[in-house]
């Protein structure tokens, strides 16, 4: 199965996925129940990132992990992933964990469960 980071239903697409497909797609993908603790931390993820084989399930993503996206329009979006249930969110961030000045290219959707994914690309 092809997954997009450009395509409509990507949440679905991925969820549809077994871990090691997640772990070897050319973009960044982070699950996160509704409280914000990392359920999926995929391994293209914890290399693209910067992030390395530090802990990560059952972690708060926006304290323990990645405060530098605890930002009022991150974590609103983030948020709303919850709460709307179906939340398709694409936007643009500075900052990476290796490289604060990276952009990336964020995708929020809700998950299909009550949480949300975070899916990040980084431009080579």
């Amino acid at each position: 199965m092809s997954v997009r980071f450009d395509q409509p239903d990507l949440a679905r697409a991925v969820e549809r996925l077994e871990v090691k497909e997640i772990d070897a797609l050319p973009f960044g993908a982070i699950r996160l129940d509704p409280k914000g603790a990392v359920v999926l931390f995929s391994e293209a993820e914890a290399r693209l990132s910067g992030f390395g084989a530090r802990p990560r399930i059952g972690l708060n993503f926006f304290t323990q992990i990645a405060p530098c996206m605890n930002t009022e329009s991150f974590r609103s979006a983030a948020e709303r992933a919850v709460s709307v249930g179906t939340f398709n969110a694409e936007f643009t961030h500075i900052g990476d964990f290796d490289d604060r000045d990276r952009e990336l290219t964020v995708k929020i959707q809700s998950a299909s469960d009550g949480g949300m994914w975070i899916f990040l690309r980084r431009e080579s």
